[in-house]
């Protein structure tokens, strides 16, 4: 304890000594103090000129291209560094919470631009219609009677737990999600299209798979159904499938589905 006091007492008379120094330096050579005063100051009339000159007012907003966003006051006119933009892309967003993101630009000297940013589905679910979900679980209000060709079918959820326009914490929907991007990012899948993805069972997880030759077969006559166990043991399951995937293209094989559950995968004719 002693030890710490002797060294904090000699610390302040170091540190008062440096203040000292610092403050001579500064006297003898007042250039850098001077030189950083009149940037402060040529900065801070620039600014001042900046939020009155009329260079600055704007001219133009532009709006993303066929968006139904509109600005919720006029903006003509209003100088471009009095504009919040923080606070305009939220009431921006506010109109389409759909939306992941609404970024406000100012675009020098007079105008403003305006990106609408959406959400990147992974899935589609099935409840009065087809719902795009993106990564975060939010559900897109907008549904359709049919679903979308290109995006993973999302089957084996409750409907009642599910609410569209809102990031649904869903116990089996944030589960699935992560399976579905595990499922496309896999090695053994990639040069297949993966076209649906069964939660009903979390123990046995399921997932349909198109085959190259077959890419333009309706769902029930050109893909594969690959059956799984639980998603802990999804990796080692996925390297089965490789290697049975990899046969069954050998062989040119017609089958209906591929159990990875075994150490030696059973394949079942079509």
């Amino acid at each position: 304890m002693t030890k710490r006091r002797r060294s904090f007492s000699g610390l302040v008379p170091r540190l008062g000594q440096g203040i000292v120094a610092i403050g001579r330096w500064t006297v003898r050579h007042p250039q850098p103090l001077i030189l950083c005063a009149a940037l402060l100051a040529s900065l801070w009339g620039f600014w001042g000129y900046a939020q009155r000159a009329d260079a600055f007012r704007i001219t133009h907003v532009h709006l993303p291209p066929g968006s139904s966003l509109h600005l919720p006051t006029p903006l003509i006119g209003v100088n471009l560094w009095d504009l919040d933009l923080r606070a305009l892309a939220g009431e921006l967003k506010a109109q389409q919470p759909w939306l992941k993101d609404v970024r406000v630009v100012r675009q020098l000297p007079n105008a403003l631009h305006i990106d609408a940013i959406p959400r990147l589905p992974i899935a589609q679910v099935k409840l009065d219609r087809w719902h795009l979900v993106d990564g975060e679980g939010f559900i897109v209000p907008q549904g359709s009677a049919a679903p979308a060709e290109s995006v993973v079918r999302l089957v084996g959820l409750e409907r009642a737990t599910l609410r569209v326009g809102t990031a649904t914490a869903d116990e089996r929907l944030t589960p699935a999600l992560r399976i579905v991007e595990r499922l496309r990012r896999a090695p053994a899948l990639l040069s297949y299209r993966l076209t649906e993805a069964n939660v009903a069972d979390p123990q046995q997880i399921r997932f349909r798979i198109d085959l190259p030759a077959r890419s333009g077969a309706t769902p029930t006559e050109g893909d594969i159904e690959v059956r799984c166990g639980r998603e802990a043991e999804l990796d080692a399951q996925l390297e089965r499938l490789r290697v049975a995937l990899r046969a069954v293209a050998k062989r040119a094989l017609d089958i209906h589905y591929i159990d990875v559950r075994f150490p030696e995968p059973v394949v079942g004719p079509r």
